[in-house]
């Protein structure tokens, strides 16, 4: 006997995103400012680099952070959850 593919839980979906909220910011950070330390120890152009690419990380996370937000609202609800607590139409 075959099982039916299990939808994700919706609820499980949505903590997963919210978790992920709190690594984005500090890894484009990170990641920046690793790119600009890196073009600083080639180029021997002091903390310049560090600092611009440190700041086009910020920018890029926060960029990230804002679409991840926005698209909360895009989702459809779960199946079911929008029924008045009667059971709808004709339940009750």
């Amino acid at each position: 006997m075959a099982q039916g593919r299990r939808r994700p839980d919706q609820n499980a979906r949505l903590l997963a995103d919210v978790l992920s909220f709190g690594w984005v910011l500090p890894a484009a950070i990170a990641v920046g400012a690793g790119l600009g330390w890196l073009v600083d120890r080639l180029l021997g152009s002091g903390p310049v680099g560090l600092v611009a690419f440190g700041l086009l990380g910020f920018g890029a996370g926060l960029r990230q952070l804002l679409r991840e937000a926005s698209s909360f609202g895009d989702e459809e609800p779960p199946p079911g959850g929008d029924q008045p607590p009667d059971g709808g139409p004709g339940g009750g």
